[in-house]
């Protein structure tokens, strides 16, 4: 995947919506206030919502939460650990997305 491209499309479109309605700049802050460290750090924020994409099968939101689960210092084995509970909890329908998940991961070049 090339992230780079990725990740300015998504901020393009992104600042599109929030042009576009206040509606999408609130919940934008509403997502940032969610991940944001409090009692359950981001690191382990950035994790649930991995898994959480991986069940909702949303490639976009897989590398928006890897990237960001590398950023704030998870393991291979931590983001490997998200994937199965994914997959538990989504079943085997989810495996398209953990074999995508699992592809950035190594991309990402996770510890």
């Amino acid at each position: 995947m090339d992230l780079n491209a990725f990740n300015e499309k998504r901020t393009e479109l992104n600042q599109r919506l929030a042009d576009t309605d206040n509606f999408f700049s609130e919940f934008g802050a509403l997502d940032d206030n969610a991940y944001s460290d409090g009692e359950i750090p981001k690191k382990y924020k950035e994790l649930t919502g991995l898994s959480i994409s991986i069940i909702a099968r949303c490639d976009e939101c897989i590398a928006y939460h890897l990237q960001n689960c590398k950023a704030e210092g998870c393991t291979r084995n931590q983001a490997v650990e998200a994937i199965k509970i994914a997959v538990v909890g989504g079943g085997s329908v989810t495996f398209p997305w953990a074999r995508k998940a699992i592809a950035l991961v190594d991309e990402l070049e996770f510890n």
